[in-house]
């Protein structure tokens, strides 16, 4: 049976452990308001921790209303890394195959999905990551900057 000085300092580390800090990776990201979907909201991230390079977009609904994305094939998502000059170095659809049927993801009332991706092993410079959801109703398309070392 635990002490009454031991529970309290077991919650304490319990909740030092889940809310306490974190070590410093280096995140870049953006959140802005997708202009031409009203309701739907995407966050954009790119983290550069580790030697990868991980890319994520996610998609909010953030209306009172269930949303229903379509998508006129199985790729609901690019990502494409420009360099500096606006050449294309890295796209995460090359040599993949895509199903040609519509598809749909319903968003429930505030719900969100996330697409994620990895480039591994990319050279170091300063890049434009163009993350896009390729929804006919809902499309959202958002860049960020970040460098790697």
């Amino acid at each position: 049976m635990l002490s009454r000085v031991t529970a309290p300092l077991i919650a304490a580390a319990v909740i030092f452990f889940a809310c306490g800090p974190r070590s410093s990776s280096p995140l870049h990201g953006v959140r802005a308001r997708s202009s031409s979907a009203k309701g739907v909201l995407s966050h954009v991230m790119v983290d550069t921790a580790r030697g990868n390079v991980r890319f994520s977009i996610e998609v909010a609904n953030d209306s009172p209303k269930r949303v229903e994305l379509n998508f006129p094939t199985g790729r609901t998502h690019e990502f494409v890394v420009l360099d500096t000059a606006g050449h294309e170095v890295w796209r995460w659809s090359d040599g993949r195959l895509f199903t040609q049927v519509m598809q749909n993801k319903l968003l429930e009332v505030y719900d969100t999905v996330v697409f994620a991706e990895r480039w591994s092993k990319p050279p170091a410079g300063d890049y434009t990551l163009v993350a896009q959801l390729n929804s006919e109703n809902y499309p959202v398309r958002q860049q960020v900057k970040f460098s790697l070392p």
